[in-house]
């Protein structure tokens, strides 16, 4: 899973990159894209590595791609250029600056969280109108030159669709598509039409105060918008991370925080991306599995390895909550906790598999 982070220039965005994946940012001349890996956080993993002690824990991970901070100014043949770099992206994460800081100026001068975010969503239109209007002019050329197929005819009136809707500042992923009209317009990479979440950037004061100007605007634009919507303090993560764990319990407490900002980000993009996690557990390894929201038993096997898929024969399923309650995984099946599961049995976010399968 790819994840794009896009955000005006000053906004915080490279900041969250490197705290979300470790990559060192501050020597980097950042005018091309970075890329990293960030680990999930999951405290269900922690519990059960806790508990098997294994020689390894793996967690989960998400791919991110951090852009140049995006310019207003530029034309529209510059910006995208820049887009391009997250166009394929399965997920946007726009980042939004709410931080007072006197020293760095505000984003393009909009010292506005409401305007940078109306910014950002108008700059996401205008490039996806663009794109459509460029498939609408190449298929009416081809329409003139040489006719165009019933194929083509139903992209033409789908995109002159979408194009009126773009027009109304509205996001493709409003529209009711089916999953035909999708793969249609899947080329495009339209970024109204992949999952956005708006990921606001705050200060200490901010953080204590559990608002800034303009937050019910924005979290009522996302509610109504189908946007997710985050929190962090990019400043306050990174003292976070200099501290050893009685002190940052210490710097939370104080700052009445009882969870990382990243961590939280993390666990709000891998949800509403559509993603769950399942588990498998030995003494040699715990480890945390995604997959899609609905895949099956089938499908989590394929995931751990090809060959359990190919010869699958039953899944042992306990629920992670149900196993820790029993207490370990004998007395889980002694009480009837653990189903046998065939292999369309749907995956539940949590669930723990030992996957049978011949040899």
């Amino acid at each position: 899973m790819d994840i794009g982070i896009f955000g005006l220039t000053l906004s915080g965005k490279t900041t969250l990159f490197a705290l979300l994946t470790d990559v060192e940012t501050s020597n980097v001349h950042h005018n091309q894209p970075l890329y990293g890996v960030a680990e999930i956080f999951d405290a269900r993993l922690e519990k059960l590595s806790r508990i098997y002690n294994p020689k390894k824990t793996t967690y989960t991970t998400l791919n991110f791609t951090d852009i140049p901070g995006f310019d207003l100014s530029i034309n529209q043949k510059e910006k995208n250029k820049i887009f391009q770099e997250i166009q394929n992206a399965d997920s946007i994460v726009a980042v939004i600056r709410a931080f007072s800081n006197p020293t760095v100026p505000w984003p393009e001068n909009l010292d506005s969280p409401v305007e940078q975010m109306n910014a950002v969503q108008s700059e996401f239109v205008i490039r996806d109108l663009d794109i459509v209007e460029t498939r609408l002019k190449r298929l009416e050329e081809e329409k003139n030159k040489k006719g165009i197929d019933k194929k083509e005819q139903k992209e033409k009136k789908l995109l002159e669709k979408i194009k009126e809707h773009l027009e109304n500042g509205n996001f493709v992923h409003q529209l009711d598509l089916d999953e035909h009209e999708k793969k249609i317009i899947g080329s495009l990479s339209l970024f109204t039409g992949k999952p956005i979440v708006f990921a606001v950037n705050l200060d200490e004061e901010q953080i204590k105060n559990e608002y800034y100007e303009g937050k019910n605007e924005i979290i009522t634009e996302c509610e109504n918008n189908g946007f997710a919507y985050t929190e962090f303090s990019g400043k306050i993560e990174q003292e976070l991370k200099e501290l050893d764990d009685e002190e940052r319990k210490l710097f939370m407490d104080d700052l009445g925080i009882k969870e990382s900002g990243i961590k939280r980000f993390s666990r709000v993009v891998y949800n509403f991306v559509g993603l769950i996690s399942f588990f498998t557990v030995s003494e040699d390894e715990v480890k945390a599995w995604t997959i899609r929201k609905g895949a099956t038993a089938i499908a989590a096997a394929a995931k751990v390895h090809t060959d359990l898929a190919k010869h699958f024969i039953k899944a042992e399923i306990v629920h992670f909550e149900d196993f820790i309650n029993a207490g370990n995984m004998a007395e889980a099946k002694k009480e009837g906790l653990v189903k046998l599961a065939g292999k369309d049995e749907v995956i539940h976010d949590g669930d723990i598999l030992y996957i049978k399968a011949n040899a």
